[in-house]
């Protein structure tokens, strides 16, 4: 199925295609662009009057209509391959998704449910999470890493999924490893923010090199991660039930998605008071799943190791895809982190 390359192309016909496959019999006789959100990539909710009343008024689309959505274009298939081959796997709580397309050019998209229909409430960097809340998350968490937990599979089954490695992140170390861009993220409000003894790129490429040898070295349980757990992808539904948007999933150890959410989620003070405990619930969590969890000193570990995979993200995190006030919010969160934890030590470099 094409997938269009601009707005004009969401038709009523092309819709009606679209979701022939999950929605029988369905025809959609009129659309109309309610509101575009532009960012990573482009949200457009769109009300679509149908045959049938029963169908929801709105929808919400996930596409590639920026100037940099060529370059995003893997993004947009990881997320394609999450609704259409991962999320029917597994027991999460997401947004519904209505229809799944992917073209012959590698352009990707995915429908939606619109959230606001049902009232949830969006989280946000700006506003931390509390310790309870922090645990139903890493609950909910616990329960999609069980699923594939290891799996002899995983590779396989999942190969679309990139791993942790540097190719898997390859636009970071890209700006990483380029000094002019890489100064340019350096001396924005998120690099003013954080300790300089950080802004160091050679130093961050060894210590994310010696995070994924550590992980192999000592064979952690691999997992599919969510790939992307800040709170901005998160969200509430009305009986407070704890939701999951905006997956990137990716095969790597399951600490990266636990480290990734605490340190992102967490006021600083609060990440330093709660951290231990959070991660000893993780890993009960693991086992009432029917997982033989690590020991809370090898977690520890792992975690401590990890928090280099999110200051690499976040130090070098677009302003066209979060405001700077969030990436400074979460890159400064991660610096923090990097020296209560000792993460270059941790790692050796």
């Amino acid at each position: 199925m094409i997938v269009p390359r601009d707005a004009a192309g969401l038709t009523p016909e092309w819709l009606t295609a679209l979701l022939a496959e999950s929605e029988p019999g369905l025809v959609v006789d009129s659309t109309e662009i309610v509101d575009i959100q532009r960012g990573a990539c482009t949200k457009i909710r769109i009300a679509a009057r149908t045959n049938r009343n029963d169908f929801p008024s709105t929808l919400m689309l996930k596409v590639g209509f920026e100037a940099h959505s060529e370059a995003m274009a893997r993004m947009h298939v990881n997320e394609y391959h999450a609704y259409a081959d991962l999320m029917p796997t597994v027991d999460f709580n997401a947004p519904r998704c209505y229809g799944a397309a992917m073209d012959s050019e590698g352009r990707a998209l995915v429908v939606l449910e619109d959230l606001c229909l049902r009232n949830v409430r969006f989280l946000t960097l700006q506003e931390p999470v509390g310790f309870d809340l922090a645990k139903r998350f890493l609950e909910g968490l616990a329960r999609f890493h069980a699923r594939w937990w290891n799996a002899p599979d995983l590779d396989t089954r999942f190969g679309w999924a990139p791993d942790t490695g540097e190719d898997g992140v390859a636009f970071y170390f890209h700006l990483l490893n380029t000094p002019d861009k890489f100064g340019r993220y350096a001396t924005a409000p998120r690099g003013a923010a954080m300790p300089k003894s950080l802004l160091d790129p050679a130093r961050i490429y060894a210590a994310h090199r010696a995070m994924t040898a550590a992980h192999k070295a000592e064979a952690m349980a691999m997992v599919v991660n969510h790939g992307d757990m800040h709170l901005g992808n998160l969200y509430l539904d009305a009986d407070g039930s704890p939701g999951f948007l905006d997956m990137q999933p990716r095969r790597g150890a399951w600490s990266i998605d636990v480290s990734y959410f605490l340190i992102a989620g967490l006021d600083l003070v609060d990440r330093r008071r709660w951290e231990g405990a959070l991660l000893q619930h993780y890993l009960q969590c693991l086992a009432l799943e029917g997982i033989d969890p690590p020991s809370f000193d090898t977690a520890w570990a792992a975690y401590r190791r990890d928090v280099v995979w999110g200051l690499l993200i976040w130090m070098l995190n677009s302003s066209q895809f979060q405001t700077e006030a969030n990436n400074t919010a979460a890159a400064t969160r991660f610096a923090m982190a990097m020296l209560d934890l000792d993460t270059f030590g941790v790692l050796g470099v």
